[in-house]
């Protein structure tokens, strides 16, 4: 079995202390280094397809990485569980860092979108064995607080990101938007060497683990069904049933396989527990993909101004981690407050769908929303890990991951179906239809909460 020698000692509570110093720096280095990248892309991408003659292929610089992504994350899954967190945390950051170089230095389309395949299966491989390395650093009461820590570490990149992508690809050029963010990558990979190697891999009572669940294949498929109905969200027409149908059928299959048994009647303890995390991202990301819509369309809001509500949210989202991480309420009470906060949130959006209304009550509405799913988000990490046998620790963080990503797929496509069915002329139409189905989900987990204890 694993043994940590200082870092498990009963007396050590605070998260800072020596011991765990190393650990916490390596951990924020990786999430930093990945949501920089996230909020940078966004911002250079049309700068991008631009220099490159690449405009009708504008939409795969984010489709494949999410689909890259996906197959990194069912790998690392079961290469986790069978050689330790070391080979794909490690072997991800530096895969990421490549493809950072392959896309800042491509001299067209075609090798970029190579360098952002890269990057998602270096992304997928290290998010995964990173929760591993939470689950076998920190004793487990610092778990929550590990994970509000990885809520915080989005805050700077989500404040700085795209003003400061934004003013290297104006200055000198959006090649140093990737080729900068690389040499982090690498140094977030020399930061976790001494970390992983304190976290040895032993098979449980000397044996090899016989977790087969997920293979590239099943990743794969999984991806190309959750893009189809990605798409589909985009055909107002019979087609975009048919290719939603599609997706469904893809997905299907993979996602039993993935998924704790169980998941799909909300068994008790960690089916539900997973399910809930694809149940947060949903209900947010999904009404948050169409709020700055909402505000440039129906409040002439401008590009800065739009994102203002979504940067308070970050704050907010942040605040809330931090703050439950040093709760002593019980869980099951913070997972209902987080789902009720969120579908407050989510449900208010209603009023600011109305033109009448001010452009500056998202800011507001958008924070409640933002504490809901900092609230839930470090718990529902923290319980998939207690919930695991050490066998299925990599499989489970896994499919926590990829829950979250359906989730947020399903949100976003809803609202998407709603949208282009009913048009811009009718937005506040469709997007108060759709919000209010949001804020139905968020209103779920809340019931489901109760559902965590096995």
């Amino acid at each position: 079995m694993v043994c940590v020698t200082a870092v498990d000692t009963e007396t050590t509570t605070r998260i800072f202390d020596r011991n765990y110093r190393l650990p916490v720096i390596g951990i924020v280095t990786v999430v930093t280094v990945v949501a920089l990248e996230a909020m940078a892309v966004t911002t250079v991408m049309p700068t991008v397809v631009r220099s490159l003659h690449g405009l009708p292929y504008y939409s795969w610089g984010f489709t494949i990485y999410l689909l890259a992504d996906v197959v990194g994350m069912v790998d690392a899954g079961r290469r986790t569980d069978r050689a330790g967190p070391t080979p794909s945390l490690l072997g991800g950051m530096l895969l990421f860092a490549a493809g950072l170089t392959v896309a800042s230095t491509a001299t067209d389309i075609w090798v970029f979108l190579v360098g952002r395949t890269l990057q998602g299966i270096g992304g997928g491989s290290m998010i995964v064995p990173l929760y591993v390395v939470v689950a076998r650093v920190f004793p487990q009461r610092l778990h929550a607080r590990a994970f509000a820590l990885m809520s915080a570490a989005w805050v700077v990149p989500s404040l700085i990101g795209p003003g400061l992508a934004g003013l290297v690809a104006s200055s000198i050029g959006w090649r140093w938007v990737f080729g900068g963010i690389a040499p982090v990558a690498v140094a977030g990979a020399l930061v976790l060497v001494p970390v992983v190697r304190t976290v040895a891999h032993d098979p449980v009572d000397g044996e090899q683990t016989t977790n087969t669940r997920g293979s590239v294949l099943v990743g794969l498929r999984l991806a190309v069904g959750l893009a189809a109905v990605q798409e589909a969200a985009q055909l107002a027409n019979g087609w975009g049933v048919l290719v939603a149908a599609a997706g469904v059928w893809l997905c299907a299959a993979p996602l039993m396989q993935l998924l704790p048994g169980g998941w799909p009647r909300l068994a008790r303890g960690l089916p539900t527990v997973v399910v809930l995390r694809g149940v947060v991202t949903c209900a947010f990301f999904g009404a948050e993909a169409y709020l700055p819509l909402t505000l440039t369309r129906l409040h002439g809001g401008t590009p800065r101004t739009v994102g203002i509500p979504l940067t308070v949210a970050s704050l907010g989202w942040s605040a809330a981690s931090w703050w439950q991480s040093h709760g002593n309420r019980d869980r099951v009470a913070y997972l209902r407050t987080g789902f009720v906060a969120l579908a407050a949130g989510v449900g208010l959006l209603l009023v600011v769908a109305q033109p009448s209304t001010s452009l500056w009550l998202a800011i507001p509405v958008w924070t409640i929303s933002g504490a809901g799913i900092g609230l839930v988000m470090p718990i529902v990490s923290a319980l998939v890990l207690e919930l695991s046998p050490e066998s299925d620790q990599g499989a489970n963080s896994a499919a926590i991951q990829l829950s979250d990503m359906t989730g947020s797929i399903i949100g976003i496509a809803s609202l998407a179906v709603l949208v282009n069915g009913l048009g811009l002329a009718h937005l506040t139409t469709a997007v108060s239809i759709g919000d209010a189905g949001l804020a139905t989900v968020a209103l779920c987990g809340a019931v489901a909460a109760g559902r965590i204890r096995p």
